[in-house]
């Protein structure tokens, strides 16, 4: 939506403008969105890996400050932070990935989630005006076993998003960080209108006077946003509206499964192989510090559980884009690895010989 948190709005107007370059193909749109977003984290990914690797060449020296001020925990903190400082080694650098990444899932989660409102607001007004039409828009939305990629991966999920969802539309249910956001007219689509597959150009105000006259929505079309004491544009809040509603989509059978769960069980399971093998690898690096920090570690699964349940109840596009980003992100963390181990082994470090690691790893 228009108004909306900026970097969710750049996602969402990048995602369809490359839909557009790419022949309105929604996986080859979704397979570039995902390859150029795994490139832009390879590099905070690889600074992340050589801090590990330096954090592992210290633990000898950590050791020995633990025994050495085993009795002075606030010593203890100093002098530790102080080897790290003077070898480089911070906490934010490994981090990173996970700070990039969690951003990035959040906002694309909701630029799918209003690119599908859109693909249903389009749906919904070629099922009023031109029925062939909309059948061949909603030929377009089927992938491989799924009938509808802005539906859910769900052997529970109808084909059409129902009505009650759609009246959710504009109220709010977005990541936002402004109130105009709620405005159902905030739409891309509304705003600026669209091309459908023929070619014609279908206006914002053509697609709500269609709602209107066909007892779907209520309030005078406008490009802003209302102002106070004004009626706004509100669409399905009545229940004759839905009924209606649900009557003009029946005929893309609602009651069928939208799919079979896959994506979801995908994106769950590749979270936690990933999860698996980056701890395997950090036990490989730092075997005493792996162990130490074991309970934190599990930490990590608790996010491929939350992908499984945001898979679920998010439109199978998002699933798709979730499930080849974690492709990707196996394939790049095991080239790096790669790379990392081709690299010169940690060197010696700050300490009684004061050479500092910097000079192996750099």
């Amino acid at each position: 939506m228009i108004h909306d948190f900026p970097l969710t709005e750049w996602f969402f107007y990048a995602v369809r403008w490359l839909y557009g370059v790419l022949g309105n193909s929604y996986f080859l749109t979704i397979f570039i969105t995902t390859l150029i977003m795994r490139l832009i984290q390879v590099y905070p990914d690889i600074k992340s890996r050589k801090t590990q690797q330096k954090q592992a060449a210290l633990q000898p020296e950590i050791d020995k400050l633990k025994k050495k001020y085993a009795d002075n925990p606030q010593k203890l903190n100093q002098e530790q932070n102080k080897l790290m400082k003077e070898n480089g080694v911070g906490c934010i650098a490994g981090c990173l990935p996970m700070l990039l990444t969690l951003p990035l899932f959040f906002c694309f989660l909701a630029a799918f989630r209003f690119w599908g409102y859109e693909q249903t607001v389009k749906l919904t007004y070629e099922t009023i005006e031109n029925p062939a039409l909309a059948q061949e828009t909603y030929e377009s939305f089927k992938f491989l076993w799924i009938t509808n990629i802005w539906q859910p991966d769900s052997g529970f999920a109808p084909v059409v998003t129902p009505a009650d969802t759609v009246a959710t539309y504009g109220n709010g249910s977005g990541c936002s960080c402004s109130n105009q956001s709620s405005n159902i007219g905030n739409l891309v689509l509304l705003q600026d209108g669209y091309t459908d597959l023929h070619g014609n150009y279908v206006s914002g105000e053509q697609i709500w006077n269609a709602f209107v006259e066909n007892g779907l929505a209520t309030g005078a079309y406008s490009k802003e946003a209302p102002k106070e004491g004004e009626a706004s544009m509100q669409l399905l809040q009545t229940d004759d509206a839905r009924k209606k509603y649900d009557e003009l989509m029946s005929t893309y059978k609602k009651g069928k499964n939208n799919g079979w769960f896959i994506l979801p069980v995908l994106a769950t399971a590749l979270q936690f192989l990933m999860a698996w093998l980056g701890q395997r690898q950090n036990s490989k690096l730092n075997p005493e510090a792996a162990a130490q920090q074991k309970s934190m570690n599990m930490m990590m699964y608790l996010f491929p559980v939350m992908s499984l349940f945001i898979c679920l109840s998010s439109t199978s596009a998002f699933s798709l884009y979730w499930v080849l980003s974690s492709v990707f992100q196996m394939i790049s963390s095991t080239i790096i690895n790669r790379f990392m181990r081709n690299k010169a082994p940690a060197g010696e470090i700050i300490g009684d010989d004061k050479l500092k690691i910097g000079k192996t790893i750099k």
